[in-house]
């Protein structure tokens, strides 16, 4: 997968998302002097005096130096993720992008699936154990589909976790859903299924329960759950597999979130581009 194309929509918040927070911590970068390695602070939030013409200078070996070091390593990895996606964003559409109004609120959510939902659930609180898992660096799982899609979340450096659990009140049945993701820009999660395997009895049964706890429960498609069905069990498709994912991502980001300027309204945009409202990110090594 050498190429993941983000929704305008998607590609405008986490632009935002990672400004405000290059904002909120100190700039800088490394350096030698007389052969000591040093790290050069240009910008810190909370020191209004130190600037590139006067920046603050600390031997890395130093306490404060580790602690800067620290700092501006997270700094620069930031910095080299923004600066990818606005060179993506600037050859895409020639105009700025805009700024977006958060904490971004939801319409209706019924269940209040945001960050803290998402990091208060247990995962791995499936029961059934297979035969001959499949092992990876992220866990083991079920499939080679599952491994393949919590890669793929990986790559877009969407938060996952692996079978949590999920209570269905109206129809009083506990399911352990593939995954919970986190769209945390957006202070937003849901839950994702994974649906290959609909020509076995048991397991058609068995997604047909769960579909119908999902429904009577409120949790709507795109919304509080996304179901990917692959139509080939055999053939992972990534590409669908995170086109289905960003689209329930970009419609979980309400239009009135986005404060354009008076240029966006004078983009002539051809309706025959299949790449109209895309651009790429940089795929994400795999981590554990």
């Amino acid at each position: 997968m050498d190429k993941i194309f983000l929704p305008i929509k998607v590609h405008a918040v986490k632009l935002e998302y990672l400004r405000l927070k290059l904002e909120k911590i100190p700039h800088g970068h490394f350096s030698l002097r007389r052969g000591k390695s040093v790290v050069i602070i240009t910008y810190d939030p909370d020191n209004p005096k130190c600037s590139s013409r006067c920046p603050k200078i600390f031997n890395t070996s130093t306490k404060r130096g580790k602690l800067y070091s620290e700092v501006i390593n997270s700094y620069l990895n930031i910095k080299r993720e923004y600066d990818y996606l606005l060179t993506g964003w600037n050859s895409t559409y020639g105009i700025a992008p805009p700024r977006v109004r958060f904490p971004i609120k939801q319409y209706y959510d019924p269940h209040y699936m945001d960050n803290a939902y998402f990091n208060a659930k247990k995962e791995k609180q499936g029961k059934y154990v297979p035969d001959n898992p499949t092992v990876s660096e992220f866990g083991e799982f079920k499939s080679k589909n599952e491994l393949m899609a919590a890669t793929a979340l990986n790559q877009m450096g969407i938060p996952f976790k692996y079978e949590t659990e999920l209570y269905f009140e109206e129809t009083d049945e506990k399911i352990n859903p593939d995954f919970l993701v986190n769209f945390f820009e957006i202070d937003r999660c849901c839950y994702l299924e994974v649906l290959g395997m609909n020509d076995k009895g048991d397991y058609s049964v068995r997604t047909s329960s769960k579909i119908n706890g999902y429904s009577k429960g409120e949790y709507r498609p795109g919304r509080e759950v996304i179901y990917v069905l692959l139509y080939d069990k055999h053939n992972f498709d990534g590409v669908y597999f995170m086109q289905q994912v960003l689209s329930a991502f970009d419609s979980m980001i309400p239009d009135s979130a986005l404060e354009w300027g008076k240029d966006f309204f004078s983009i002539q945009l051809s309706s025959s581009d299949e790449s109209c409202g895309n651009t790429t990110l940089e795929p994400r090594k795999a981590s554990a």
